[in-house]
């Protein structure tokens, strides 16, 4: 079995824990692999990532700012990737010698939260999602095709929610990569909807510098679910869920996502599928 050359670029990367992710994974498959964090400035983005492959790379994991200037350097661009126009993974094809562009979010947030809440078995899953940005465009599709519910959103910049109601509010979901779906749920401004709130998802960056807070009350109770796309090096709370904890107990961060979306971007590159069960201690306790 051959070795793979892997890697994560960002601006900045320092904070990355990809490199420890992936080597738990290799270690686990037995694969051997040589995974390294790369400070990329943009101005060097296009050539950094076309010399790595060029010198035997096969695969990237791409973070903040690059998501989406890194599509300029792919040649084949996932269904996925075409309509939110974002990439957190790039893989080198031998057989077409291109560049490959992924994005793992949205499925492997799908993953976690499936597996902590059971939600999306029920007939409808009514989700918030708070924020218009690159995180909630990158999340949409993947919750709007497994839910049966609606998907409501939310936003300081009230003028960002039209635009991304206007980008997925169709009924054939073929264009995601996923099977032809006929949908019989819809994408809501949170103004113009008034039922229960199954789900909040927070896909802002609010509370990164001090208690979360939201521009307005939402319709929750004590049977709504939180989920922070952030997450912690500790089971102290985020803010998001300190807020949230006054309403529910039934709340997580986003470590869980974090570890499957790395879980498929490794699977792409070496077709072995990893072991998710890694947990805060793993990667924080050294």
């Amino acid at each position: 079995m051959r070795d793979y050359k892997l890697g994560v670029i960002g601006d900045p990367i320092d904070h990355s824990l990809s490199p420890k992710i992936h080597n738990l994974f290799a270690k686990e498959t037995e694969i051997t692999i040589d995974y390294q964090p790369y400070h990329v400035l943009p101005e060097n983005l296009d050539s950094f990532i076309k010399d790595f492959f060029i010198n035997g790379g096969d695969g990237l994991n791409v973070t903040l700012p690059h998501k989406i200037n890194c599509l300029r350097s792919a040649r084949d661009l996932s269904p996925l990737v075409k309509l939110i126009g974002a990439a957190n993974t790039l893989t080198y094809s031998r057989s077409s010698e291109e560049i490959v562009a992924e994005s793992t979010d949205g499925e492997g947030l799908l993953g976690d939260l499936i597996d902590k809440f059971k939600l999306f078995s029920k007939n409808e899953t009514n989700v918030l999602i708070l924020g218009a940005g690159g995180a909630a465009l990158s999340i949409i599709p993947s919750i709007e095709y497994a839910s049966l519910g609606d998907i409501i959103l939310d936003n300081r910049s009230q003028e960002k929610i039209q635009s991304l109601i206007n980008r997925f509010d169709n009924d054939d979901k073929s264009n995601y990569g996923f099977p032809s779906k006929k949908i019989s749920h819809r994408l809501y401004n949170i103004d113009n909807f008034d039922r229960d709130i199954d789900l909040v998802i927070n896909a802002t960056s609010a509370g990164f510098s001090g208690p979360f807070k939201w521009h307005r009350e939402l319709n929750v109770n004590s049977k709504t679910a939180f989920y922070d796309l952030s997450y912690s090096s500790s089971e102290e709370k985020t803010p998001f869920l300190e807020w949230a904890s006054q309403y529910s107990d039934n709340y997580y961060d986003g470590f869980g996502m974090l570890i499957n979306q790395a879980a498929l971007s490794f699977t792409l590159w070496t077709g072995s599928s990893p072991d998710t069960e890694i947990t805060k201690a793993d990667l924080f306790n050294d």
